[in-house]
């Protein structure tokens, strides 16, 4: 009668050791960065979203610690966060790419974004004369060629691109840090409770 109530009771789940990365369940993990990096993404743009991006790698391992027990770390947390950032810049790409087009198109406001673009490129040529007069002078058609496509259509549109691309960039390494970081102190605190 013992020997019956004994294998009913399920073993114990395995001890998951400090680098043991063959442990992580990573269609939790991919999912729960991917549940964050739609709010990530859409704050991505904002002043101050690296804080959000962050905060967003925390969030994504907090959410895969929550639906699964398996082995976090900082390197773990870091690949995860990497996950988040990516799906989130892509959030974010797509978002600011149909705000472009609803505010050019929709609200019709397509001269105030070309005249925002062309005051910046003209910033940026006003301020290439002033730190480097000496080039303009000796290769004055090179600058024109510049000022010309950073005023153009196609200039404009690299000047959107490169925004975008700023923005992916930086979600991805803010989330991988935050991620990491969550990892980190994840794996510190297991590390502290086994050894109690």
């Amino acid at each position: 009668m013992v020997e019956a109530a004994d294998a009913t009771v399920p073993p114990p789940p395995p001890i998951l050791f400090r680098g043991d990365t063959h442990n992580v369940e990573w269609r939790i993990a991919i999912t729960s960065a991917l549940i964050v990096a739609l709010p990530v993404g859409l704050l991505a743009p904002v002043p101050g979203g690296s804080l959000f991006a962050i905060g967003g790698g925390f969030a994504a391992i907090a959410l895969y610690r929550r639906r699964s027990a398996a082995f976090t770390d900082g390197r773990i947390g870091w690949r995860v966060g990497s996950i988040l950032g990516m799906a989130a810049a892509a959030v974010a790409g797509v978002a600011d790419a149909l705000r472009m087009v609803v505010e050019r198109y929709m609200l019709h406001q397509g001269a105030a974004i070309d005249a925002e673009f062309t005051n910046f490129a003209q910033q940026a040529a006003d301020q290439m004369l002033k730190t480097n007069p000496e080039a303009v002078q000796q290769a004055p058609q090179i600058f024109h060629n510049m000022a010309n496509f950073w005023l153009s259509a196609d200039g404009h549109a690299a000047i959107g691109l490169s925004a975008i691309a700023g923005v992916a960039v930086s979600t991805v390494l803010f989330a991988a840090t935050g991620a990491a970081i969550a990892g980190r102190i994840l794996a510190m605190r297991a590390g502290v409770q086994r050894s109690l």
